[in-house]
């Protein structure tokens, strides 16, 4: 069954691409995720806050720097895996993440903006030239093992190579083997900001600081795979 790899030319393809998405988060357990997605009771509620979102980002982007791309199995016409790479000037501060997407003043809401937070910081204060981002990739279950994944990761890397800039990735403990085998290097571990360790914490700050939040800093330098024991990130 041959797979297609193609750029988003549309946000109307999203109505196929985001329920795919939903389904492909849910296996691993991925401990980030709740994060970054509002607290809904439903995989319908879900599929339509994030076809709204993606729309809303699709339709603002600059398409010189940001694109979403998908994996198509031909002999089905199904969307099997997307990814969302951007092009990162490292312009400007980070400032501060505010979690619109959660209850206004809730424990989830605080907790969120200063995982995030914290998370943009540690990045920040080492990847500090214009490199490729990934945003988010994400492989139907059912159709993991057939090279989706390394062709949405490859695509972004000669991206990288054509634009002259490195690659960064933040990866789940779950993904680094697949990103190594890509061409991407393992650097250091991402800890979750010491921010989160508050005095007096609620039971639900408690659960939500209980998982597993840390992550994989990979990097690729411009023009070739990464080398291990050759190649050195710059801020190393």
């Amino acid at each position: 069954m041959p797979l297609v790899l193609s750029v988003v030319k549309s946000a109307s393809e999203f109505e196929k691409i985001i329920p795919m998405n939903y389904d492909g988060w849910q296996s691993p357990y991925n401990p980030q995720l709740k994060h970054f997605w509002p607290n809904l009771a439903s995989r319908e509620e879900y599929i339509a806050f994030n076809i709204k979102r993606h729309t809303k980002e699709f339709e603002e982007r600059d398409p010189n720097k940001k694109w979403w791309i998908i994996v198509t199995d031909t002999d089905t016409n199904e969307i099997i895996g997307e990814a969302i790479w951007e092009m990162n000037e490292m312009k400007g501060e980070i400032e501060p993440t505010k979690a619109t997407w959660k209850s206004e003043g809730s424990d989830d809401q605080k907790f969120a903006e200063t995982f995030i937070s914290g998370l943009w910081e540690f990045l920040g204060q080492r990847v500090t030239r214009p490199h490729m981002d990934l945003d988010s990739l994400v492989v139907a279950q059912a159709h993991r093992k057939r090279g989706a994944g390394r062709m949405l990761v490859r695509w972004g890397i000669e991206k990288a190579d054509e634009l002259g800039i490195e690659t960064v990735v933040s990866s789940l403990p779950s993904a680094r083997g697949a990103y190594e085998k890509a061409g991407l290097g393992y650097i250091e571990v991402i800890p979750p900001t010491d921010k989160l360790n508050v005095e007096n914490p609620s039971d639900r700050w408690k659960e939500l600081l209980d998982d597993d939040l840390s992550g994989f800093l990979m990097w690729r330098p411009i023009g070739h795979d990464y080398v291990e024991g050759v190649d050195r990130a710059p801020w190393i």
